[in-house]
């Protein structure tokens, strides 16, 4: 019973911490098993598994796709030097076939009460936490390393994984939030931004969307917020949170004219650029002003385009450290 009020602490709290800024939500039970009916899933003794885990489902829905996204989720927090190629490989490799049971599971569907008249998807979200907040690599070099090839992941089954680094630019990016609406920087009438794609069209309203597992783990992604009238009056506009150094101009010239297809380079459109990469490049500034006059040239200097352009600001969030304990809150080693 404790790891179970454990685990749903955990997921309580990254929803009001992180993800409720990104508008996910949960399912309300945590730390349950479904009943296993795959076979061919074995224990690491090479018995039959009779069950599977799953720490909480997180769900949003995908508007690009038109459906409900369900991410069955593991939790996992390592101090610094137990986060290795090897326990990880375990976590995906046990996480997969999690995932391959659930797509087709009636115990699945009824623990976590699923509503099976919607269309919906099953996908696999590992989240690693480390609680002494002492390492400091690249979660994504020892992804590199665990050698994907030795588990056994059938063709049907996404999985998604965030580190260390990016559970805290994740938890830092959600400070942000809160406070640009707290000191009316923006409306806290706010969605996120998803432009029609040659492949792709958005599904519904342009409102209220959520911020996708794949908008959150991208180079950038962005959110609109409507206007706010009264004393303090906010004007419709657009936050790009942008996770690059910043280290060229190109890479600016590249984001600008990406904003430019998606139209949002309109007169009277407020557009700020906040950094959220770790270690922004030392010339980031002068890059991205260079940037902006070498992107007004390619319009031929136009002065509508090029006052929009100059009224773009770039500045970086703060960095913020969670106190997410493992004394106090039941990650799973």
């Amino acid at each position: 019973m404790s790891e179970t009020v454990n685990i749903g602490e955990i997921a309580e709290s990254l929803v009001q911490d992180i993800f409720s800024s990104f508008k996910w939500e949960v399912k309300p039970r945590w730390n349950e098993n479904f009943s296993c009916h795959c076979p061919h899933h074995l224990t690491p003794e090479g018995k039959p598994k009779d069950k599977h885990p799953g720490d909480v489902i997180f769900f949003y829905e995908d508007p690009y796709l038109g459906s409900t996204i369900y991410l069955h989720s593991d939790l996992k927090a390592y101090k610094k030097d137990s986060i290795g190629k090897n326990k990880v490989r375990d976590a995906f490799k046990s996480l997969a076939m999690s995932i391959e049971c659930a797509k087709d599971s009636d115990s699945w569907r009824s623990v976590f009460g699923i509503d099976t008249g919607d269309d919906y998807e099953v996908r696999g979200l590992l989240i690693v936490h480390n609680h002494d907040h002492g390492y400091h690599k690249a979660f994504s070099d020892l992804i590199d390393k665990i050698g994907f090839d030795s588990i056994s992941i059938p063709e049907n089954v996404c999985l998604h994984f965030f580190g260390p680094e990016d559970l805290m630019r994740l938890f830092s990016i959600a400070n942000d939030i809160m406070r640009l609406t707290h000191q009316n920087k923006i409306s806290a009438d706010y969605s996120f931004y998803y432009p029609d794609l040659v492949m792709k069209h958005r599904q519904g309203d342009v409102w209220g969307q959520p911020a996708t597992v794949e908008a959150l783990t991208s180079p950038y992604f962005i959110l609109q917020h409507r206007n706010l009238e009264g004393r303090n009056s906010i004007q419709t506009g657009y936050v790009v949170y942008y996770n690059r150094p910043g280290a060229t101009t190109d890479e600016f010239v590249y984001l600008f004219d990406s904003l430019s297809r998606f139209q949002m380079l309109e007169s009277g459109k407020d557009v700020q650029v906040r950094v959220t990469h770790k270690s922004p490049h030392s010339d980031i500034n002068a890059n991205f002003n260079l940037a902006k006059t070498k992107y007004s040239k390619m319009w031929g200097f136009d002065p509508i385009r090029e006052e929009v352009l100059n009224a773009i600001k770039i500045g970086s969030i703060s960095a913020m450290t969670d106190s997410y304990s493992i004394a106090w809150m039941g990650w799973r080693e």
